[in-house]
């Protein structure tokens, strides 16, 4: 064993083992992101991955600024929609 790699260890967080959802009724209803970033802290959907839903990403503010202005300055295309339409 290394020196010192015993204090390194204790010093790691613990980490959890992941529960495997095996269904889609094993994912609740989240109130907040705080919430639904909780529960993904301690559980996997990997094992249902080809039953839930693609939604397109969506992103504002100054993320979205920035992003586009990095698309203009390497002449990628920027795709707008319109804010009605995106729901």
């Amino acid at each position: 064993m290394k020196s010192g790699s015993s204090e390194r260890n204790n010093r790691r967080p613990h980490r959890r083992k992941l529960i495997y959802v095996r269904s889609l009724a094993e994912i609740p209803d989240f109130k907040s992101d705080d919430e639904i970033a909780a529960w993904y802290q301690t559980h996997s959907t990997v094992l249902i991955q080809d039953q839930l839903e693609t939604l397109p990403a969506r992103i504002g503010g100054k993320l979205r600024e920035r992003v586009l202005d990095r698309r203009r300055a390497t002449g990628a295309r920027v795709k707008h929609r319109h804010p009605a339409r995106s729901a």
